[in-house]
């Protein structure tokens, strides 16, 4: 015999029909308990986890890897520093120097290492240090070691490929490298906070242009100015004038790039060093003339080896001016872009179409478009189709013999 609750029972049983009573919960008393403790309840499993305080570096075990071992980086593995490991063990120790260093400057090294266990949310703010940017210097700074350390992976592979710029920039990295590492500092805690604004450093732009690879234009290509890269990289930095004179007027190259904005025309002021740059000596084939986009004078220079060498000893002489009168020319074009784009209402950064193509009309219309007030830019709207207008007449902005009916009838 089946029951209500889906169970069995005989017959002759004299027990009620009532359901199976139900056990209650377990009761749990959380009186006098830690705080955040957890209560069990019975039959769950419970994983225990007992932590232990991080295990600290010690100075005289550091010292024990170092004085046997150090050449092969086994105290930089011991404190955590495995780049430095590798470093070592393939470099023995950087050639010896930096294992001697380690030895005099071993107790920073475990409070470093010491500090980053103790705090390692703090393990991606760690500044470089100058210390390990002078053993990554010498001696293997001079395939661009210490460059790859201070993140500025171009010039390392620069340095790689020209032995440290033939020797030079590596020299002069000796005396620049606090800066450099200051400058690294502040430029990666910039990058932690996205408030990084893009600038170029006057020591690299030297380091560029001294060296022969300023003959090439490497210092101009470096500060974003390709044009007279190119000229530089075809002309072996203007015959090598260019390429010194360069050496005395790097402060303003590098001022000019950093600030763009602080000119009136932006990247397209003309410059009078610039131009007499050009001017000397391939002016007799107009090349300043094209600097001030004079085009049609670059053209006729180009042609008549600058007017026979006559037009260009003159332009030697009123140089000045002609810089003033492209500026100012420039700045006047600019000033009637401006109010154009004023006028139609768009942002001096959009970009004008000087062309719309519609879809064809039929025989006999004439396209009206509203007049668009000044401040607000709509798009012209598409002209509705052939069945529309016939449709409708001719009622529409699109008209056409009625209109012109309409028209007649008015005068």
């Amino acid at each position: 015999m089946t029951t209500d609750n889906g169970k069995t029972r005989n017959e002759g049983d004299s027990r009620s029909d009532l359901p199976y009573p139900v056990a209650p919960p377990p009761t749990t008393t959380t009186a006098g308990l830690p705080p955040n403790s957890v209560t069990v309840m019975p039959g769950q499993n419970v994983t225990v986890v007992i932590a232990h305080p991080p295990a600290l570096k010690s100075l005289a075990e550091a010292y024990l890897l170092c004085v046997p071992l150090g050449l092969l980086g086994f105290h930089h593995f011991y404190l955590r520093r495995y780049g430095f490991g590798f470093l070592y063990f393939f470099t023995l120790g950087a050639c010896g120097v930096g294992w001697l260093v380690d030895l005099i400057r071993m107790p920073a090294l475990v409070k470093e290492a010491n500090r980053r266990i103790q705090h390692p949310e703090n393990d991606d703010v760690t500044d470089l240090s100058v210390c390990d940017a002078y053993i990554t210097w010498f001696p293997l700074g001079i395939i661009g070691l210490h460059h790859y350390y201070l993140r500025n992976y171009h010039w390392g592979v620069a340095y790689t490929f020209t032995a440290g710029f033939f020797g030079i920039g590596w020299i002069v990295d000796a005396f620049r490298l606090p800066f450099m590492v200051r400058a690294t500092n502040r430029r990666l805690e910039l990058e932690r906070t996205n408030t990084l604004p893009h600038s170029y450093s006057l020591g690299e732009a030297y380091v560029l242009g001294v060296t022969p690879a300023g003959l090439f234009g490497a210092h101009h290509f470096y500060l974003g100015r390709t044009g007279f890269g190119v000229f530089y990289l075809v002309t072996l930095g203007g015959c090598g004038v260019g390429w010194i004179a360069d050496w005395f007027r790097m402060k303003w190259l590098v001022q000019r790039a950093n600030n763009p904005d602080r000119q009136v025309l932006g990247k397209r002021h003309k410059f009078v060093d610039d131009a007499y740059l050009l001017a000397f000596p391939f002016g007799i084939f107009g090349l300043h003339h094209f600097y001030l986009e004079r085009m049609v004078w670059g053209v006729l220079y180009a042609c008549t080896v600058g007017l026979f060498g006559i037009g260009w000893l003159v332009d030697l002489c009123r140089m000045p001016c002609l810089v003033s009168d492209a500026n100012k020319r420039i700045e006047e074009e600019l000033r009637i872009m401006a109010e154009i784009r004023q006028q139609i209402g768009i942002q001096p950064s959009a970009i004008i179409r000087r062309e719309i193509f519609y879809p064809p009309l039929p025989a006999g219309t004439v396209y009206q478009m509203n007049p668009v007030p000044s401040g607000s830019y709509a798009p012209p709207t598409q002209p509705p189709s052939y069945e529309d207008t016939m449709a409708t007449g001719g009622s529409l902005a699109v008209g056409g013999a009625k209109n012109e009916e309409n028209d007649h009838e008015k005068f």
